[in-house]
Formats: C-alpha cells, structure tokens, sequence
C-alpha cells in the first residue's frame, strides 16, 4: 500500500493543504445599465403579449364551445314496400325528448346503392346534447335515435 504523500526527511507529518472552492477576487465587472434601462419595455411587452395569448386563448374557447353545441344530424330511409306515404320531399322533423322542435328537412331523391333504395336527409345546427331524438318522417313513421347515431348517419326502415 502507498500513502499520498512521501515522509519528510526530518520524520514530521504535515496535513495537507485544504482544496480551494473559490477564485481569488478580480476586479469590479462594470455596472449592467442596459438591464436597467430595459426592464420597464420588456415588462409592459411581455404583460401586451400575455394579454393577447389570453384573448386568443379565450376566443378559441368560446368558438369550440359553440361548434360543439350544434351538429349536422344526417342519414337515410330505406324506401318502403308501399311509397304512398313516404315520398322524395317528405318533410323530416327532429325533436328531442321534450317534444321541442329541433329542426326541418326534407327526404332527397330515391337512389338504388348496393340494390338497396335509400332517400337520404341531412339538418344543419341540431342542438347536442340533449339525449335522444325523435325523427318522425311525413306524418306516418318516427323512430327514437342517439346523438352519435344522427351524427354518424341514421339508416331508418320503416315497416311495410
């Protein structure tokens, strides 16, 4: 094993001097003035642009909230066995639960896809969020269907 430091000739121990932690001081650094003179411009510059970033933070809220109030409710009809009484033009009205009149539409044209023939509707602005809805078709057909079905597309077959 070795030791750290050799004996002295004169076989007296000495410690070791302690590490040093700090620099010697130098000379004074000359004073920051321009931190001083900028502080105010870069204070009310960073209070404007938080204010914006607040107000754009606010419109973007307000805008979604009002997007996501409304929602275009679309789907189809198959057409039925007997077409007397649900016809291209038929007036469709969506109700919610209440009863409220929500909105108005028509049946489109009558389309063949798949062999199958379907009249298609679709309302713009239906208020979300009200739990179910009634579709009723003319005076002859209504059915109950959910919000994501009405926004997903509803088919709806009425019986013969």
């Amino acid at each position: 094993m070795t030791s750290a430091e050799p004996p002295r000739p004169d076989g007296a121990h000495h410690a070791p001097a302690p590490p040093a932690y700090w620099l010697p001081s130098g000379p004074m650094r000359p004073q920051r003035t321009w931190q001083r003179r900028t502080r105010s411009p870069i204070i009310i510059v960073s209070a404007v642009a938080g204010l914006a970033l607040a107000a754009v933070a606010f419109v973007a809220l307000g805008i979604g909230s009002v997007n996501a109030a409304m929602f275009t409710a679309q789907g189809v009809v198959v057409c039925p066995a007997d077409p007397g009484q649900i016809t291209p033009g038929s007036a469709v009205r969506i109700y919610d639960e209440t009863g409220e009149d929500l909105a108005t539409t028509e049946l489109g044209p009558r389309r063949t896809e798949d062999g199958r023939c379907e009249m298609s509707f679709s309302a713009d602005e239906v208020p979300s969020a009200r739990g179910g809805y009634v579709v009723r078709i003319g005076d002859v057909f209504q059915e109950t269907v959910s919000e994501s079905a009405l926004a997903q597309g509803v088919v709806l077959r009425p019986l013969p």
